[in-house]
């Protein structure tokens, strides 16, 4: 089949003309609507945002939600915080202890894989990006171990999604469980990989107290929280939550 090529370039012409224009004016708001969204994001707001009193969150969605806490004893709303922060510290513990089973199945499996490997001192926190980061502490991991180590552990969904759900966790305890953690540090999904080690955590604490030796971690590695000019910050009385 004969195809004139003069017809072909008219044609092409003429499409080029009308629709360059048209093209060209619904790219440019697009583009221009991407640019304004990335400059917007913000990607630790978007993981973790504190709250004021979020164990009141209910009661400040309604008129009479609002009515109540006014008329609210000091005993009630410390009972209410108590079983706010009683449940963040259960999921706190139960959260970690998986995350130590996961990463233990994976030391063990890697035994087999790479036994040299597995002698190595090496662990993970949050980048990020929200992936398993490796942590190397010792320095001894060669890159190309570095990257192997990244790809299988985030071929563990349920550690990812574990160790995300923890972040969040430890970032509230710090805001609000302030009788244990206090106030003085300030953490958010940036900072959270140069603070937070769970290799450190896991093969360097024997006794299994988890939550203590984050705390060692965030007084030792994490950023002092700034005191807005006139604003002074105040450490609530100590109540502690109850034991589930």
């Amino acid at each position: 089949m004969y195809i004139n090529p003069l017809a072909s370039t008219s044609q092409n012409q003429q499409r080029t003309l009308s629709g360059s224009n048209s093209l060209g004016a619904s790219a440019a708001p697009q583009i221009k609507v991407l640019l304004a969204q990335d400059e917007t994001r913000d990607p630790n707001a978007e993981f973790y945002t504190s709250e004021e009193t979020p164990w009141f969150a209910g009661y400040k969605k309604s008129e009479a939600g609002r009515a109540i806490l006014e008329k609210m004893s000091e005993k009630e709303a410390k009972d209410i915080r108590g079983e706010y922060l009683g449940d963040y510290i259960k999921d706190f513990d139960q959260t970690i202890c998986r995350m130590y089973d996961n990463f233990h199945d994976f030391k063990q499996q890697l035994f087999y894989l790479n036994t040299d490997l597995s002698k190595k001192h090496f662990g993970f926190t949050l980048g990020f990006n929200q992936d398993i980061q490796v942590t190397d502490p010792d320095e001894v991991l060669t890159p190309a171990e570095f990257a192997y180590l990244t790809e299988k552990l985030n071929e563990r969904q349920q550690l990812k999604e574990d160790l995300r759900a923890h972040a969040k966790i430890v970032m509230t305890l710090l805001d609000h469980y302030t009788e244990k953690f206090d106030n003085r540090h300030t953490l958010n999904l940036e900072s959270y990989s140069k603070v937070i080690d769970y290799g450190q955590i896991f093969s360097r604490n024997h006794i299994g107290n988890f939550m203590d030796t984050i705390i060692y971690q965030i007084e030792r590695n994490a950023p002092k929280r700034e005191e807005a000019p006139g604003v002074r910050i105040v450490v609530a009385s100590p109540v502690f939550p109850k034991k589930a």
